[in-house]
């Protein structure tokens, strides 16, 4: 028996290797993309390649056991409760507290948002600059791109991928290293508390930091969201792989990840023009998704917030089985291409790894 998982940001080598790969006996190998994943099939397939990937995954087993983390501290005299992120940041008031439900969300909308480097380059193993690639007409690149073209086409004539989401926003407020989640009916309720990592390192920051404290007597807020792009899409390309359509078996299932990717930018995108802080006028869509944009939003199992543990909540607060996403008792989503999480309005918000060393 062995388990094959490739995923969005949410998973990586180090966390298959030290939070999955210890809650099975089997053999669990990971695979950077789709293409990937075909290549481990393969040699699973051939009786030396997989005699190989054994040994190298007894040996990392072994390694694993052998190496105890050392407990990262700073003494207690010295220890940093805040980082410098300014606490005099404005508060951005959301439009209202609803939870707002969109079905059958347009592809046509959708693609405008979709990363091409990612779906071409991450899922699809094609290596280099995408946009160039296609400047010169590079024929793998042109190949690739029409494949994934007719299937968003099919998505958007035939419905063969589906785009379903939902946000809302809360009040919070922080405490220490704690984000608050407060009922917007009754905002002396308190709804959840999450507890996340901070560094331990300069600059010393966490998540919390983008909010107001609750010593500062304030209230802030956070925006929550779920998507997802993959109901049906497991099936078909299965059936397509059934039939021998290899590539475009694969390449179904990364176009339904990356719609749902897309699909969370968009919302995002609406989210802060509704905030009160709008993308400048001459914001170009590469930027976007480099997220040169004011504010952040985390999924659960990204560096800043480690603990896939909190989707709980998150779906507690949510409930995004009303568009049809479930969690697994390992907290991921079904199905898999569905995109849950935590939006920042605070001007400083940033991307970080909370292990930096």
């Amino acid at each position: 028996m062995f388990l094959l998982w490739w995923g969005g940001a949410a998973l990586t080598r180090k966390f298959t290797r030290t939070r999955i790969r210890p809650e099975y006996d089997g053999m669990v190998l990971y695979a950077k993309d789709a293409m990937d994943g075909l290549d481990l099939a393969n040699k699973l397939s051939d009786p030396v390649h997989r005699t190989e990937l054994e040994q190298e995954v007894r040996s990392e087993r072994e390694e694993d056991l052998s190496t105890v983390p050392s407990e990262k501290r700073l003494p207690e005299q010295t220890r940093i409760k805040r980082s410098k992120i300014a606490t005099d940041a404005p508060v951005y008031l959301p439009p209202d507290f609803e939870r707002h439900i969109l079905r059958n969300y347009p592809i046509t909308h959708i693609l405008p948002y979709i990363n091409m480097q990612m779906l071409l380059g991450h899922h699809l193993g094609l290596r280099g600059s995408v946009e160039q690639l296609l400047a010169s007409e590079d024929p793998k690149a042109v190949s690739l791109k029409d494949t994934v073209d007719g299937i968003l086409q099919e998505a958007i004539q035939k419905g063969i991928i589906q785009a379903h989401a939902m946000y809302r926003f809360f009040p919070a407020q922080s405490q220490g290293n704690d984000i608050i989640i407060y009922d917007p009916e009754d905002q002396s309720t308190v709804l959840h508390r999450f507890s996340f990592p901070r560094q331990q390192v300069e600059p010393y920051l966490c998540l919390a930091d983008f909010l107001k404290s609750v010593e500062s007597g304030t209230m802030d807020y956070v925006g929550f969201l779920v998507v997802t792009a993959g109901h049906g899409v497991g099936k078909l390309s299965a059936e397509w792989k059934e039939k021998g359509d290899y590539l475009r078996s694969h390449a179904l299932q990364s176009v339904a990840l990356e719609t749902a990717e897309a699909l969370a930018e968009r919302i995002h995108h609406m989210m802060r023009d509704s905030w009160g802080f709008p993308d400048p006028e001459d914001m170009t869509m590469k930027r976007r998704l480099g997220a040169r944009y004011q504010g952040i939003r985390v999924s659960f199992g990204y560096p800043a917030c480690p603990d896939l543990e909190d989707q709980e909540p998150l779906f507690k607060l949510m409930k995004p089985e009303d568009i049809g996403v479930h969690l697994t008792e390992g907290f991921m989503m079904e199905p898999e291409a569905s995109v849950s999480a935590m939006v920042f309005s605070h001007p400083e918000a940033k991307y970080f790894n909370v292990d930096k060393a």
